[in-house]
């Protein structure tokens, strides 16, 4: 029987022997654990949890109603059973550390995401010195076109196998965050002000970081925590500064870096692409045409040929 992600992931603690029921019929999901994503884990398929007894995760929880009709399941509280509706593209949020009763009966299309709350407190925090955490409670039916459309784009981009990269993740990730925030913190999260772009500092520390690891799962949390920023305010400063958002910055320095390689004796494409961090041959082709306006194996092709691409 396959596992779901309630029981799948290493930091979770069940508070009961019986901690997570699930379905025999158990379905293949869309699933980022292979995938690494920092901070945050995703699933997406058809419903096989029935049960879930006085479990507590480490990661905060949201979960998506994904099908076109509604479904319902009853939570136990303290104060008894509490029956819950949850329309189509609306969601439930359960904070890390809130440990949760629940029964349920439908075979429905969910997404569901997990964030490590020291991620979501960086990306929402106004500094990295901060030590104020963000605190999130317990929230039926929030019901948030943003949210329900960022959720989605990220199966899609894991379904691809993240073509986008982790810089892109993070950046729907960050959207999920500041979502969550809005709809379940239990304060609302004050919108931070831009003061200018980077410091002459920690804009040569960000692009010195960039440069010397454009081959590396480089994100923007990491470029953030360089520059001592919380992600939110860094992606405006770095915007500012460069006129680019992170992620674009990234994918165009690594594709200016792939020009000159390919300019070098015997470069091979996949080699190349290897070497300035894209995920597989194809892609690198794509968004090498989509920036120069030819294809890498034409310039290979072109100084085979003794003229230029």
């Amino acid at each position: 029987m396959r596992q779901p992600l309630f029981s799948r992931l290493p930091f979770d603690r069940t508070r009961a022997p019986d901690g997570v029921r699930v379905r025999d019929d158990a379905r293949d999901v869309v699933c980022t654990q292979a995938l690494d994503w920092p901070g945050a884990m995703m699933e997406a398929g058809r419903n096989d949890v029935t049960q879930v007894n006085g479990l507590a995760l480490d990661h905060h929880y949201v979960s998506l109603n994904a099908d076109a009709r509604p479904y319902v399941f009853d939570v136990v509280e303290p104060r008894g059973v509490r029956r819950v509706t949850l329309p189509p593209g609306a969601a439930w949020v359960l904070p890390a550390g809130d440990p949760v009763t629940l029964r349920l009966d439908a075979h429905f299309a969910y997404v569901r995401l997990m964030i490590d709350p020291a991620h979501l407190d960086g990306m929402l925090a106004p500094s990295r010195g901060s030590e104020r955490a963000v605190e999130l409670r317990r929230s039926y039916g929030v019901v948030a076109a943003p949210l329900a459309y960022t959720l989605q784009a990220l199966v899609a981009e894991a379904d691809l196998g993240n073509p986008g990269g982790l810089a892109f993740v993070e950046a729907l990730t960050l959207g999920v965050a500041r979502q969550l925030g809005a709809h379940a913190g239990v304060e609302r999260p004050r919108p931070e002000r831009a003061h200018g772009g980077l410091s002459p500092v920690a804009r040569r520390r960000t692009l010195e970081l960039i440069d010397a690891k454009l081959d590396a799962r480089l994100s923007i949390d990491t470029l953030a925590r360089e520059a001592g920023l919380s992600t939110a305010h860094f992606a405006r400063a770095f915007k500012e500064t460069t006129g680019r958002s992170p992620h674009r910055y990234l994918v165009a320095q690594r594709l200016q870096r792939a020009r000159r390689l390919l300019d070098l004796p015997d470069a091979s494409l996949s080699d190349v692409a290897l070497r300035t961090g894209f995920a597989d041959q194809p892609h690198f082709t794509r968004l090498f045409k989509r920036e120069f306006g030819v294809t890498p194996g034409a310039v290979v092709r072109a100084r085979a040929g003794g003229g230029r691409g």
